[in-house]
Order: structure tokens, then sequence, then C-alpha cells
């Protein structure tokens, strides 16, 4: 195994007809990753960043929107660090995707990943580690590493010549100011917009979705980013790796955005309280969401605490839920914190526990904690909460975007 920078490892593979996996990964936390794999010099996959998921479906959207998943049975796990391409094989296989669309897929992937890596070295120092007993042994497309590179390095500057540098394209666009982003549309354009920027769809995504090029979407959004109207937000990878069997004629494409139409209804009662959950569990977050999309709430979780203060002031919500038990900084300091700040001071904590003894609410009380809430989260008491606390408040997120 040697040690290169990122982007002179990419081209030491190709002149030295590598084949292998290259290893890809920042030297500092939280320590980025991605893996190319080659052979003979040629790369076949790429994998790996923060959205490896996304990636792969996006590419699928793209190429092949009508591609159903319903014929494949998937395991509920994998080991393979390439499943996305074993998967691709099998699509093939069954004659779902040609030869061709195959290898779109592929260079569709390979080449996020290349821009990725190429706007991560701009600002961290990124190596890459080679290890020859890893790779795609028969790959059923290898492509010229240096016209892969080349194509990301255009993409790249296109976004820069766009003044995007320091934005990333995983990124998801949310609203910031509800009030300021309705009075600067229409309300034909408001609605449609407000269900597409929910915390659930990155730039990649939305330019899918809405079939447009990322850098022209970007560059339509930026003024509102700019004015504080919208903002851009770390979001999770999907939370699955394999999609469940769907009917015939599910597409992925449909798939894409039918988060966005199960949330249109609660989306378009721009009026309802809009609620935060702050809990490093991803699978918590997307419960308790789920339970309050259900009951026609807007909601939006922050899997960072740390980053928890900035986004609440940014987003106002009229209720916080607040997981007790995190590893970095538990919630009694982080409600402690949030009731510091003049903008969040009258908000409504209920920590999310399993531990709501006699000292857990005295301590509760001290940081200003409103109350607890047992989990698992029973949907009717959830509810129940809400709507005690925000009419208690006299707060909604009507009222606080006014503000």
């Amino acid at each position: 195994m040697s040690q290169l920078d990122a982007i002179s490892a990419i081209l030491h593979c190709v002149q030295k007809q590598f084949s292998g996996r290259l290893n890809i990964h920042s030297l500092s936390p939280p320590h980025e990753g991605w893996s190319l794999y080659y052979y003979m010099g040629r790369i076949t996959w790429a994998s790996g960043g923060v959205h490896p998921l996304r990636r792969w479906r996006r590419a699928i959207a793209r190429t092949c929107p009508k591609l159903d998943l319903g014929s494949l049975e998937f395991p509920s796990e994998t080991k393979d660090s390439y499943w996305e391409y074993d998967t691709l094989c099998q699509f093939q296989d069954q004659q779902q995707l040609d030869r061709k669309q195959f290898q779109k897929i592929i260079v569709d992937c390979i080449v996020e990943v290349l821009f990725d890596v190429l706007q991560e070295s701009q600002a961290e120092v990124l190596v890459g580690e080679l290890y020859e007993e890893t790779s795609i042994t028969k790959p059923r497309v290898v492509l010229k590493g240096e016209a892969l590179l080349n194509y990301a390095e255009r993409q790249w500057q296109q976004w820069c010549e766009a003044d995007f540098a320091g934005y990333s394209p995983n990124l998801a666009p949310v609203i910031a100011n509800n009030a300021l982003l309705k009075s600067s549309l229409s309300d034909q354009v408001y609605r449609r917009l407000s269900v597409l920027v929910n915390s659930r769809n990155t730039l990649r995504d939305l330019s899918v979705i809405v079939k447009k090029d990322l850098t022209q979407l970007t560059q339509s959004l930026m003024p509102r980013i700019q004015k504080g109207a919208l903002q851009l937000v770390r979001v999770p990878d999907l939370n699955q790796k394999f999609t469940p069997s769907r009917s015939s004629g599910s597409s992925i494409a449909t798939d894409l955005v039918k988060e966005d139409q199960q949330s249109a209804k609660s989306a378009e009662k721009a009026d309802s309280p809009l609620i935060a959950c702050i809990d490093d569990s991803l699978r918590s977050c997307e419960v308790l969401e789920q339970l309050l999309q259900e009951s026609g709430y807007r909601s939006f979780f922050i899997i960072d605490p740390l980053q928890a203060i900035p986004e609440l002031i940014a987003r106002k919500p009229a209720l916080i839920f607040l997981d007790l038990i995190m590893p970095v900084v538990n919630g009694y300091e982080v409600c402690a914190q949030i009731h510091r700040v003049e903008q969040l001071k009258d908000t409504p904590v209920v920590f999310l526990t399993s531990q709501d003894g006699l000292v857990d609410r005295v301590r509760a009380k001290l940081v200003k904690a409103s109350g607890f809430l047992s989990k698992p989260v029973d949907p009717d008491t959830l509810v129940e909460t809400i709507q005690r606390l925000v009419t208690a408040s006299g707060k909604s997120q009507n009222q606080s975007n006014s503000d």
C-alpha cells in the first residue's frame, strides 16, 4: 500500500495500469472518503462520499427513469463495498438495462465522485491509498480515467465560474424565512417550491426532479439563499440501500419525488406549526418526522446537536423535541444553550428519553425544559403535547416568521 495526494493518485493509477482500489480520504475529521476501482489502469466504478445511495438513484433516474426495482429480491444487508455496481449488473442480466444505459449510469456516478473529490481538495488535504487486493475482477465496462477526470474538471470549473465553489451540491435548500419567500413569489410558484425545498432534496436531487442543469438550478435559487429566504443545510443519505418491491410500472424517478408528494399536504398548510427534532439517531428523527407529518405538522430534524442553534434561529420552530442522551453533548446542555438565545428563549423544549425520574425532572426544570416524552413515542401523546405547549406559548410558525 502506498499513499499519494488524491489527484496525483488518480492519474498514477492510470499511468501504472493499476488494478485494485484507490481509497481517497481527508486527513482531518470527519475523514470524508471515496473509493475508485481500477482494472488495468481504467476506472470501472466509484463509491463512497456523503450520499452514495442518492447518487446511485439519481444516475438511474436520469438514464432509465422507468427501471422497475420490483422484479429483484434484495437482501436486507450487504457486505459488498460495491453493491450498487453488482445490482446494476443484475439489472443488465435481466435485460432491464442495455449496455449503453449501464455505461451511462457508471459514468455519471464516477464523474460525481470525481467532482466531489475536486471540490473537497480545495479546502482539505486529500490522500489516496492503493489496495491491489480489492478490485472488480470482471468489469463490464472500463473507462479512461483521464477523460472522466477532465469531464469532472469541466463541471467543477462551471460551478466555480458561477461563484458556487463554497457551496456543495450535496446540500439541501430549505425555507429559512417563510414570509420573505412567499412575498417574493407568485402563489403558484411558492406552493410548488415549498413542496420541493423540504430538507429532503439536495441540489443534485432537485436537478433530476425538475430536469434542469445543476448549475442553472442553483443559480435560480441563489438570490433567495443570499437574501435569507432559503438556506442550504446538510442532510443524511437515504436510509435504506435497497428499495422494497413495488407494483409493476413504478419508477425510480417517481420514487425520488415520493416523499415530496407525501409531504405536500402538510407543506401546503403554511400556517401549521413547524416542529424541530434534535437527535443524533437518524432513525429516531425519521420515526418522529413521520408521526408529525401524519398529524399535519411541518418538521425538520438536526442530527448534529453542535450545529443546532444556528438552524433553530434561522427556522424558528414552534416547539423543539430534544434527545436527552447524546454522545458529544447531552440534552440538558443543548436546552440551556437554546434558552440563552434571545430568539429562542420562549420556545418550548421537550426531552425525548426513557429516563424521567425525579433527578431528571429537577435537572430539566433547571434548564427550563417544558417536559418529557417517552421513547418510543406514542402518537396521541405527541399530538396532545404539541397542542398544549404550542397553544400555551402562543407561538406558531406563521407568527414566528412574522417577527
